[in-house]
């Protein structure tokens, strides 16, 4: 079971990567911890779909197994202040 949730996040993360137009999405992870990608440029999925290597704007990145992934969502859009 765990091998088939893997791949339904793996292609969620495809799915929202190419919407057009594309929103920032948050990867959220089995201990909580919060991962936004702001640009489709900043994500790299494995072709075996198990891996996910995220960017941060200063190139820096860090590997995940597609495991860990416990929620796949777009970022809201805040609304503009009217004034």
């Amino acid at each position: 079971m765990t091998a088939k949730f893997s791949a339904m996040i793996a292609d969620e993360i495809k799915e929202l990567m190419h919407a057009e137009p594309f929103r920032p999405v948050r990867i959220v992870l089995g201990n909580q911890q919060s991962l936004v990608v702001a640009h489709t440029d900043y994500l790299m999925l494995s072709p075996d779909r198990q891996t996910v290597v995220l960017y941060d704007e200063q190139g820096h990145f860090k590997i995940i197994n597609t495991q860990q992934i416990r929620l796949v969502e777009p970022v809201k859009p805040t609304s503009p202040q009217s004034g």
